[in-house]
């Protein structure tokens, strides 16, 4: 690459209900990239994007450049390469990926110059989501307020889009797209079980006592380890049983020690599945992004 592009950036919005991402080939309308669509899968590992080429740009000014002005937002930082296409990334997507406009305003009309992480993490956001839309997955209204929820502890847009400093319709779409890559990991990984909830604690007065509730909390977690059938173990070598070997766990009775250390085994159990889970996911994008080639370019006046 010579260093010089010129692009149209545009933000592509979905239409009501339902959000279906897409990304541009040279001359057609990319969404802004993400503020938030690697939430799903950064703190789930690292990743790489195939081969950079950083074109002898400084990886923090990209080219040594420290500035643009208004005029600059729109014009090539990157491309990418992915699945025998080739993609573009302007300095206002790249901005878009970890502040906004006015977060990196120097003064009227000129902006500090995105860091080449941001034009990686453009790069990145945009090949999940070409996977996303392979997969045929969409984010309906109430999943997206869903997600939000569950995410941020509200569901109220407008207030995330004033907390992380952008308009309302772009906190939507980002909103979406993070959505998304989370249902992408739910294909990928499978649904994951909610973790184990603790024994109620017994009375001070009834702690050895054994009791029916505690035996149902224990027969519960240990699942097809226990022989409803017999009332007993169905075999002395599951991780319950030999966790609880020293306790006299029967159909209708077992003690809150007992219950305890039936939960230990079913935390463990849950924190194993969510590594094993992680490290699939992981597996699963590290692939996918090693398939793509990244080059930077500096903005050249």
């Amino acid at each position: 690459m010579d260093g010089k592009g010129e692009g149209t950036s545009g933000t592509s919005f979905a239409p009501a209900g339902v959000y279906a991402p897409s990304a541009r080939r040279r001359g057609s309308s990319l969404p802004t990239p993400v503020w938030l669509a690697l939430i799903a899968v950064l703190a789930l590992g690292s990743y790489m994007l195939g081969k950079l080429q950083a074109g002898g740009a400084d990886y923090g000014t990209l080219g040594g450049k420290i500035q643009i002005s208004e005029s600059d937002l729109d014009a090539v930082v990157g491309t990418y390469t992915y699945d025998g296409e080739v993609y573009e990334i302007t300095a206002r997507e790249a901005i878009a990926q970890q502040s906004s406009l006015d977060g990196i305003r120097i003064s009227e009309g000129t902006y500090a110059m995105p860091a080449a992480e941001s034009v990686l993490s453009a790069a990145r956001t945009a090949v999940l989501m070409k996977d996303v839309e392979g997969h045929g997955i969409t984010v309906s209204d109430e999943e997206l307020l869903a997600y939000a929820s569950e995410t941020f502890g509200t569901d109220d847009i407008a207030s995330l889009a004033t907390t992380y400093g952008m308009d309302e319709t772009t906190a939507h779409d980002r909103l979406a797209e993070s959505a998304a890559i989370a249902k992408l990991r739910k294909e990928v990984v499978g649904e994951q079980a909610a973790e184990p909830a603790a024994p109620a604690k017994p009375a001070d007065d009834a702690a050895d006592q054994a009791t029916a509730d505690y035996a149902a909390y224990i027969i519960a977690l240990a699942g097809d380890e226990w022989d409803s059938e017999r009332g007993v173990w169905a075999s002395d070598e599951g991780a319950y049983a030999t966790a609880l070997k020293e306790y006299d766990v029967r159909a209708d009775a077992a003690t809150y020690d007992a219950a305890q250390t039936a939960y230990n085994v079913a935390y463990q159990k849950h924190a194993a599945d969510i590594n094993a889970a992680k490290i699939k996911w992981s597996d699963y994008v590290n692939t996918l992004l090693s398939e793509a080639n990244l080059a930077l370019s500096s903005i050249v006046e």
